[in-house]
């Protein structure tokens, strides 16, 4: 029988990110105050030799969570991490930072007497001090994880009540292959693929919303060859009828879409004539001007090109070819 995969949302890269600094910011504050009422315990701000090596303490634990994450964020790529794989690793987290806490407790304390009842009290320190914050963020992020869901599911119910064309409606499947979202195309703006997810962003009662979807970004362009999104990036796919301009940012092309909330998206050099093309070919007439004029200023390195100036250019280069002629 196949594992179940632990809850997604737990092997997000934000999640893991979130939990780290939480974890450094709780377990700081927990140490200040259990330290007074500990006999072993040495952290300390005020005196110069037990801050040193208290800051060295955190930024070992610290880059010791940092190297457990990417590890899981590896491991998910090449197997089924299942909740009982997930509740292992992190008590291998534990146990590292236990042995970390004690081997920097002989350097600060070595009167100190490792005893397996020091050692026990240590452990159940450190899980305290992870388990706490790390249950805090979890909560969150299933409590986001719901809200998606519900989300997805009203978003599923307006289109049901709405006129929207069977062609534009397109279905997006799971790793496994099992549709997890319909959706119009219309509405659709962008997708970042963060390893094994890829993230949703769509318009829904005129606000912006997201969806994780378990799946290979190839897959996903796949699902959407010959309709207008288009890979710009590495990460990204965008919606080239969403386009509001593309622009140089610091010698690096970006897209602007027309929803005020998304930031630029960067294009890659590898595909920037691609999407050059396509936006032409999707949007003629004014806005395709627009879209080759923003190209032209790119490539130049000017500031905004109007119509009238690309169609001077365009005037100058025929007669310059006739010339040649």
């Amino acid at each position: 029988m196949k594992s179940k995969e632990v809850a997604k949302f737990l092997l997000r890269f934000d999640f893991m990110v979130t939990s780290v600094l939480f974890i450094a910011v709780f377990s700081m504050l927990f140490m200040l105050i259990y330290t007074p009422f500990s006999m072993a315990a040495w952290f300390d701000v005020t005196d110069e030799r037990p801050m040193v090596v208290t800051i060295a303490f955190y930024i070992v634990a610290v880059a010791t969570m940092i190297i457990s994450k990417v590890g899981m964020r590896w491991a998910q790529r090449k197997i089924c991490i299942s909740t009982p794989i997930y509740i292992l690793w992190l008590l291998v987290e534990v146990f590292a930072i236990t042995w970390l806490y004690i081997g920097f407790t002989r350097v600060i304390m070595p009167e100190t007497a490792c005893t397996p009842q020091f050692s026990l009290r240590v452990f159940s320190c450190v899980i305290a001090i992870l388990a706490i914050p790390y249950t805090i963020v979890a909560l969150y992020a299933a409590y986001r994880t719901q809200r998606e869901e519900n989300e997805i599911i009203r978003y599923r119910e307006s289109l049901l009540g709405s006129n929207a064309a069977p062609s534009n409606l397109i279905n997006l499947s799971d790793e496994n292959g099992v549709v997890k979202l319909t959706i119009d195309i219309d509405s659709l703006y962008y997708m970042e693929s963060q390893d094994n997810y890829v993230k949703i962003y769509y318009e829904n009662d005129g606000a912006l919303r997201s969806y994780m979807l378990r799946s290979r970004t190839k897959s996903i362009e796949s699902a959407l060859a010959n309709t207008s999104m288009l890979r710009c990036h590495r990460s990204y796919i965008i919606n080239t009828a969403k386009i509001n301009l593309v622009r140089n940012d610091k010698s690096n092309p970006v897209v602007v879409l027309k929803h005020p909330e998304i930031k630029p998206i960067p294009v890659s050099k590898s595909y920037y004539d691609k999407l050059i093309t396509l936006v032409n070919a999707s949007q003629p007439g004014e806005a395709g001007l627009e879209a080759v004029a923003e190209q032209m200023s790119v490539d130049k390195g000017t500031a905004n090109v109007s119509a009238n100036e690309l169609f001077d250019e365009i005037k100058a280069l025929i007669g310059k070819y006739f010339k040649q002629k």
